[in-house]
């Protein structure tokens, strides 16, 4: 049977000539990889404006300074910008050389947790780390480095997922270490996010049926008691069901959103007239800049968020089938799988379509580690696509090839 890593980097039925070949692929590696990185750029500019937008009246409130977040985003989207470039002189060797490193430090980083006072609270949650003047939220590098691990681990050229404990093992017990870390947050959110990152690998690797299903099985098992234990994650599930049962508590940030996309109808009410953005939609510039966007641009606004997060992924897909290399295939792969499996989480989410939970939107909310971690993840799977395989089947060194 062909596995599922096949049917990924299978070369098409009949070989073009090489010159047809060669002229094709290198158009495809050019405008793949500049599409990615404009998508990426669109985003983060919309979010600019979107930030500056819903965020002016908090800034000055908070800190006395209007442009607060919109410069501080500002600032971290060049930096962003830089490692995207930086990114793509970055040799392979040192890359892969980095995972083990990269791994530690996030989980590191994450088991802080344990040590009081090590964390900031807020909204209820340990999430911020300061360290050396710097705030940052490990679990937004977390995500990237747990793929980063994964490839090289399921990339190896003897990794035989028959195997149970050799080869799938290592791969639950690496991300089973940041779940503690970040249950003990809490960041349900996040946690599942990456349990799905881990899945979506696996399978694309080629993990057995038989193994998805006990896996599949035993992550709901642990959602379904991770919501029964803690009551107010019960209570969030509640309010999501009938959020009009509680105006005023659970339901009342998710009403809000409802409003503000009524308030936008088709071409919204003008870059800057949103309404709900006035202290009325609690995290207006963060976990919920989609619903600014859905008032201030309507649901033309939305359809471009919406399309240019798709097209993204969709190109991503096909940059991971044109790799010859089972390692580049899963890295991909994992980068394109955690662009679009957060902001669906996050439009879910502002659109009443999932329980409430803080998660911020790719390149568009408001937060200096989610937007460095998706710039650099963008300049990956940019390098990726400006590196693919030849289409007619040649092989790359310490390559996979399958024709």
């Amino acid at each position: 049977m062909t596995s599922s890593m096949e049917l990924l980097i299978e070369s098409p039925t009949k070989p073009l000539t090489p010159s047809v070949a060669q002229k094709s692929e290198l158009g495809f590696r050019q405008s793949a990889s500049l599409a990615i990185v404009v998508c990426a750029a669109m985003l983060t500019g919309l979010g600019l404006l979107a930030i500056y937008a819903s965020s002016s009246m908090k800034g000055a409130q908070q800190f006395g300074d209007s442009l607060a977040f919109f410069r501080k985003q500002f600032l971290v989207a060049i930096v962003g910008f830089v490692a995207i470039v930086v990114v793509q002189r970055f040799p392979w060797r040192w890359f892969e050389g980095l995972t083990l490193p990269a791994y530690a430090f996030s989980l590191g980083t994450l088991g802080l947790i344990f040590v009081p006072g090590a964390y900031s609270v807020g909204g209820g949650a340990a999430r911020w780390l300061h360290i050396g003047g710097v705030s940052f939220q490990p679990a937004e590098l977390a995500k990237l480095t747990l793929i980063m691990f994964l490839a090289k681990n399921l990339g190896r050229s003897g990794c035989d997922l028959r195997k149970f404990w050799r080869c799938v093992f290592p791969n639950i017990l690496a991300f089973s270490g940041f779940a503690v870390c970040l249950m003990k947050q809490p960041d349900f959110g996040s946690t599942v996010l990456m349990g799905a990152l881990t899945v979506v690998m696996l399978f694309i690797a080629g993990l057995p049926f038989r193994y998805l299903a006990l896996m599949g099985a035993t992550g709901i098992a642990a959602m379904v008691g991770a919501v029964i234990a803690a009551p107010y994650r019960m209570a969030r599930l509640l309010s999501f069901l009938d959020p009009w049962a509680e105006v005023r508590g659970g339901g009342f940030q998710i009403i809000q959103s409802y409003l503000a996309f009524k308030n936008g109808g088709l071409l919204g009410t003008g870059l800057g007239e949103s309404r709900q953005k006035l202290f009325f939609l609690p995290e207006a510039h963060t976990d919920f800049i989609l619903s600014v966007i859905g008032e201030e641009l309507g649901l033309v606004g939305i359809f471009l968020v919406a399309s240019l997060f798709l097209f993204m992924s969709i190109i991503g897909l096909e940059v991971a089938r044109r790799q010859s290399s089972r390692y580049r295939t899963l890295l991909a792969v994992g980068c394109t799988a955690l662009i679009f499996g957060q902001s669906a989480l996050n439009m879910g989410v502002t659109m009443g379509l999932l329980p409430t939970k803080g998660m911020p939107l790719p390149f568009v909310s408001s937060g200096a580690s989610s937007l460095l971690v998706f710039l650099v993840a963008t300049g990956i799977l940019a390098r990726l696509a400006r590196e693919s395989s030849n289409p007619c089947g040649a092989k790359e060194p310490g390559g996979l090839h399958v024709g």
